[in-house]
């Protein structure tokens, strides 16, 4: 069926990613035009801090407050900023009061990234969807390195950084948009009866209200890094990726318009180079995702790397260049793009959005050492040396990291899909992390065709359901009581309280079911006193005997009566 807030959600990433490509070159260049290599190097270390000091700040956000609301705060911020990056560049000021808005708005890319990984796998309505989301995101990074960069020369040719800034901000400000229409819902709807309906007493506590330990966001993701030691191999991966980037920052301006003598346009036309080398990786990226094992593509790229960034150094000419960077491009967004994905298959819903803050931290970090090391460098030994250096650097990580990415590959294996959406009901919600994936783990998928009657009153009841996909109609007495949408839940009335069962639910179009059966149900629930509680509150709120009454009544009397959820 038709995801409409996953394509919702990719466009406003692939907008945001573009936008962030043009800027940094757009500034860059704005950079090297005022104060030459010095004042790329200073502009390029000063862009990289953002990701380093909002980190922390994005990992308190994502486990405080909701990740949608989060998510359009920051498009909402980059919009601006990058708006006010282009007035300063109308304005002509000095590029330090241009670079305040850039690094602002670049700064709101370490919440994005985190609330994205939270909101992703709560919009997936399978495992499949959200191996299609993973594979989109990864296209639109991949494009994005091709297109940022085409789109900052071009409109960097027709009317200088202002028009770059300019066509950025309005950009988020689509990307703010979309995000804001019709936000993805990541917590189970409480029932709300309607006047034709009896009143029951107010529903018990939602996910969204149950509040996180008061442990430290970034150290509950040093905790989890703790637990996951193989982790940190992937961190290293990224970190790898983004040293590259950060020295390139630097070194392809000098390339382009000092040894190759390009012009303006150079550093665009080399990124695009390498982002070319970006969208062709999509193919390989693809096939890798499929499969179950990543370290050999992570350990491939990351190795082609370091001998590839020696090979742009040891052969700095145009030719050799135009075609390294393509292939550079595609093993640096291989390295992005599947560090991720095995980061996400490996992470509880509830530690993704700190486990991604430490990923854009180690990011930041990476890509600061790699400006540092590149300008010094470059300073010390001349731009071809400064190359060949980056490629030692990547090596020595891709020796170091071989041992954890194989055990990485062995841990990636968590039902993330079904415990995000276990994790938005309330009874599920207290419940650790450990505690959750177990039970999602025991739940298994069932298909059901409009019409199916997944339960029926009166009838025994053994399994618990929750609802991945499709819309369900709770009948009890014949009295369509209500719609049951994704996120939503039925049968735990009888698995509480050993009743049969007290209304018969009916597919009202295809969809799918999790089902969770007695023995991991109540283990799961009476097992955490925070769970029990909330669960054998819902129950009573329900008020079954008046519903029953008043059901009843409404069918002797020849009507059936829908309530809105």
């Amino acid at each position: 069926m038709k995801n409409a807030r996953l394509h919702r959600f990719v466009l406003a990433h692939l907008l945001t990613v573009i936008a962030e490509w043009a800027v940094i070159i757009g500034l860059l260049v704005h950079a090297y035009r005022w104060g030459g290599s010095a004042a790329v190097g200073f502009i390029a270390l000063s862009l990289h801090t953002p990701g380093l000091v909002c980190a922390p700040i994005a990992a308190h956000l994502t486990t405080r407050y909701r990740a949608d609301t989060v998510r359009l705060v920051g498009f909402v911020v980059q919009a601006v900023a990058y708006g006010s990056a282009a007035g300063a560049a109308a304005l002509e000021l000095p590029t330090p009061a241009i670079a305040a808005g850039v690094i602002v708005g670049l700064g709101t890319i370490s919440v994005l990234r985190p609330t994205g990984a939270v909101i992703l796998p709560a919009i997936a309505r399978s495992t499949d969807d959200l191996v299609a989301g993973n594979l989109r995101i990864s296209y639109c990074d991949s494009s994005s390195a091709l297109i940022g960069p085409l789109a900052a020369a071009g409109l960097g040719s027709f009317g200088g950084s202002t028009v770059v800034f300019g066509v950025s901000a309005a950009a988020i400000a689509v990307a703010s948009a979309v995000t804001a229409w019709r936000p993805a819902q990541l917590v189970a709807p409480a029932p709300a009866p309607t006047a034709a309906a009896p009143t029951t007493a107010a529903a018990p506590t939602r996910a969204a209200e149950v509040q996180p330990p008061r442990l430290g966001a970034m150290r509950s993701a040093i905790d989890e890094l703790g637990q996951r030691r193989w982790a940190v191999g992937v961190l290293g991966v990224s970190a790898a990726r983004n040293v590259a980037i950060g020295a390139f920052d630097v070194l392809l301006v000098v390339l382009a318009i000092k040894a190759l003598d390009l012009g303006d346009r150079g550093p665009g036309l080399l990124s695009a180079l390498i982002g070319a080398g970006a969208v062709a990786s999509t193919l390989v990226v693809t096939v890798a995702v499929r499969g179950a094992k990543l370290r050999f593509w992570l350990l491939g790229a990351l190795g082609a790397s370091a001998l590839l960034c020696a090979a742009v150094g040891l052969l700095a000419e145009a030719s050799p260049v135009m075609i390294l960077l393509p292939m550079l491009g595609i093993c640096l967004s291989l390295m992005d793009n599947l560090s991720r994905m095995l980061l996400q298959r490996s992470t509880g819903p509830r530690s993704l959005g700190p486990m991604f803050a430490v990923l854009g931290l180690v990011a930041g970090a990476g890509q600061l050492a790699g400006t540092l090391i590149a300008q010094g460098l470059l300073a010390a030994v001349g731009l071809e040396t400064a190359l060949i250096g980056i490629g030692a650097v990547l090596f020595v990580i891709t020796v170091s990291t071989a041992r954890s990415l194989r055990e990485a590959d062995a841990n990636a294996d968590v039902p993330v899909v079904e415990m995000a959406l276990l994790a938005g009901i309330p009874m599920f919600a207290p419940l650790p992390a450990a505690t959750l994936e177990m039970v999602a783990r025991s739940a298994e998928r069932v298909a059901v065709s409009p019409g199916d009657a997944v339960i029926r009153q009166g009838e025994p009841g053994d399994v618990f359901y929750a609802v991945a996909d499709g819309e369900f109609d709770i009948v009890m007495n014949g009295v369509v009581l209500r719609s049951s949408p994704r996120g939503d839940f039925f049968g735990e009335v009888a698995l509480l309280s050993g009743m049969t069962r007290t209304a018969t639910v009916v597919a009202r179009e295809p969809g799918e079911l999790l089902a969770i059966h007695r023995e991991p149900f109540l283990l799961a629930i009476t097992g955490h006193e925070s769970s029990h509680s909330v669960a054998l509150a819902y129950v009573a709120d329900m008020d079954l005997e008046e519903r029953m009454r008043w059901t009843s009544e409404r069918h002797s009397g020849g009507t059936s009566a829908a309530t809105d959820r």
